[in-house]
């Protein structure tokens, strides 16, 4: 009797975690869509030294609003993502490198909200003021992005953010449960969303995409074949 009833709780308790890790994922999943639409948005990094116009163009357009409202949200649900994914591989040789992933990724778009918060805030009001007659207010998003205390931030999100995805590359390749081809273009995504970005749009896209496609194959693992 106590053997059935220790089986029946077990049973219930391995459902509950299987819908809890379902819907994790589906975050993951979410952070790609995001990313992909947020993204195309936005439109390239413009540099407000190189190309001040073109910074101002960009940070007016009624268009940033909603770029960034996707994008800060994609970096907010992520690590719910990263956590289900870790819960998906934590009776597995993989568990290691699924949490050490999931903590660092997790760190980095901590280290990077502020920054993108000072992007996302107050460069239309730096618009405005340089479009008004102070040239000076473009200081402001430099101070923002490269200053003393956001430059190291910006860095060691980046950083982070690729140790983590090296880390999840791991999981994705040794993993008999999920997709193995997921794991370079995983790792991809990082980093052309961090180092390579202000370099190429081109190539940030590509890494909003990767992830969107990886996650995808990722969601669809987890849907098929739930955790214990």
């Amino acid at each position: 009797m106590g053997t059935t009833h220790a089986g029946i709780v077990e049973e219930k308790l391995s459902r509950r975690v299987r819908s809890r890790t379902r819907l994790g994922i589906l975050w993951l999943l979410a952070s790609g869509v995001l990313s992909v639409v947020g993204l195309q948005l936005r439109g390239p990094i413009v540099d407000q030294k190189v190309d001040p116009e073109g910074f101002v163009d960009g940070a007016l357009s009624s268009r940033q609003p909603w770029a960034w409202a996707l994008l800060l949200t994609s970096l907010v649900v992520q690590p719910f993502g990263w956590f289900a994914l870790w819960g998906f591989v934590r009776e597995t040789r993989e568990e290691r490198a699924g949490f050490w992933g999931t903590i660092l990724s997790t760190a980095g778009n901590g280290f990077f909200l502020p920054t993108a918060g000072v992007i996302a805030f107050t460069s239309p009001a730096v618009g405005r003021l340089y479009r008004s007659g102070i040239p000076s207010a473009l200081n402001i998003a430099d101070d923002g992005i490269t200053g003393r205390l956001s430059r190291p931030f910006l860095m060691g999100s980046a950083a982070l953010l690729m140790v983590g995805s090296c880390l999840h590359g791991v999981v994705l390749w040794r993993s008999p449960k999920l997709p193995r081809w997921t794991a370079v273009p995983y790792v991809w995504h990082a980093l052309a969303l961090t180092f390579v970005a202000p370099r190429s749009y081109r190539a940030e896209r590509s890494g909003g995409l990767a992830l969107l496609v990886t996650s995808f194959a990722i969601t669809r693992s987890v849907w098929r074949r739930p955790a214990v």
